[in-house]
């Protein structure tokens, strides 16, 4: 696939969206975009290779890239998600796989189809439709990554308002069908006592946006899940992009 043609769905109802997400400060939002879209774009998600391992130890973050993973021995990576494993215990900790969409695009070196996904994340139909949801008029662009959560991956509780970043609010565009709970990988909400208040199932197709700051995770695959949890992650931005 060269390219992806991705439309909004025609029966989205903007307005109505921005009530309930003025409500609660996050949305669940089914059937983003138009079922022929989704359907090319699920299948260039599965259909990629090129992942690379995301991780973490303490404040230093680590990429083992494709050709990195391949010369490492299964005990190295044994020992590597061992680590991220103890690293949970302490604080803050993720491991899974992504492909930096925003970095790439900016390099010049994205991986084609998923330049047009950058694209249309930027497009005039995508940011008035965000505008419109989260009512943040002011938003400018939006950054994303490829994520896939494998069974025993995780993301631990934290909450995205970092300095300098002018971040609005955070999207994450789920694109694994027939997805159980029971299976983990589910975006979950806490309140100041550190209580789940709510989450969201990962559901083909659809968009979930939420206010920054909010204390959040996405809880571990399970070992016996079926398949891996994929996604578009990023955050809805304000200003001049630094990269562009």
């Amino acid at each position: 696939m060269s390219s992806l043609n991705l439309e909004l769905s025609n029966t989205l109802k903007a307005r109505e969206l921005a009530a309930a997400y003025k409500q609660a400060g996050r949305i669940h939002i089914p059937g983003l975009l138009a079922d022929q879209s989704a359907a090319d774009l699920f299948k260039a998600i599965a259909d990629f290779k090129e992942w690379v391992l995301h991780l973490n130890q303490g404040d230093k973050l680590y990429d083992i890239f494709p050709d990195q993973r391949k010369a490492m021995t299964d005990q190295q990576l044994h020992d590597l998600r061992m680590a991220a494993y103890a690293g949970a215990q302490k604080g803050f900790q993720y491991i899974y796989d992504n492909y930096p969409i925003y970095d790439a695009y900016h390099a010049g070196a994205c991986a084609k189809p998923f330049d047009a996904l950058f694209e249309f994340l930027n497009s005039k139909p995508f940011i008035e439709f965000v505008r419109t949801v989260t009512g943040h008029a002011d938003i400018t662009f939006a950054d994303a990554q490829l994520t896939k959560f494998s069974p025993g991956d995780f993301l631990t509780i934290h909450d995205d308002n970092v300095y300098g970043k002018d971040r609005r609010a955070a999207f994450v565009l789920n694109m694994t069908p027939e997805w159980q709970p029971d299976w983990g990988g589910l975006l979950q909400f806490f309140d100041k006592k550190k209580h789940v208040e709510g989450g969201f199932t990962p559901s083909f197709n659809a968009l979930n946006i939420f206010s920054i700051p909010k204390p959040h995770a996405v809880s571990q695959v399970s070992t016996f899940s079926r398949r891996a949890r994929y996604s578009i992650t990023g955050w809805l931005r304000t200003g001049t992009d630094p990269l562009a």
